[in-house]
């Protein structure tokens, strides 16, 4: 349907893992390219899922990401996520990923301080069933198209950032991580 998709599959005991996935996951206001389910992360009963060319407020590939939560044995959407200064071609949702009761979500293509593609990660935090945005990440040392939040990883409380296009020590495009 091109709307994009993001499949459970649910392992019982040590037994192998279904062949078919137990179920089905589109966004609520799925849209012909949005990409969604080019990201995903789960951490127990809450997924989170990305959807970076989604148009919030019709910005231009500004991207979103989409909590669902498990209640039972059925997923349902709960929130859809974006960024708090969104813009055009930001591609929020490219990368997601979650931990508990906090969730990150980078968008690489973010122009922090006025930096042209610089990136920036984003932490969202769960307080009763609202997830909001608490803080935004960005490098130490921001430079055009260094792509900071094109990954990003979460446990606990420590998060990693990737910038596959950090020019560290003067090595064009070698890549960081922070």
């Amino acid at each position: 349907d091109g709307y994009g998709a993001a499949y459970i599959f649910v392992r019982n005991n040590n037994e192998s893992w279904p062949e078919n996935e137990t179920q089905k996951l589109t966004a609520s206001n799925g849209a012909m390219s949005d990409y969604f389910g080019y990201s995903v992360a789960i951490s127990g009963a809450t997924a989170i899922v990305g959807a970076y060319y989604e148009e919030p407020d019709d910005l231009y590939q500004g991207g979103a990401a989409y909590i669902f939560t498990k209640n039972g044995n059925t997923w349902s959407e709960t929130q859809k996520l974006v960024a708090s200064d969104r813009g055009g071609g930001d591609k929020f949702g490219r990368s997601v990923a979650i931990s508990g009761t906090t969730a990150i979500v980078g968008t690489r293509l973010e122009d922090p301080d006025g930096v042209r593609n610089a990136g920036a990660a984003y932490i969202f935090t769960k307080n009763g069933d609202t997830w909001s945005e608490t803080q935004k990440l960005t490098a130490s040392d921001p430079e055009f198209n260094d792509n900071f939040g094109a990954r990003v990883a979460i446990s606990g409380t420590t998060a990693i950032v990737g910038a596959q296009w950090e020019d560290p020590d003067g090595v064009s495009n070698a890549g960081a991580a922070y």
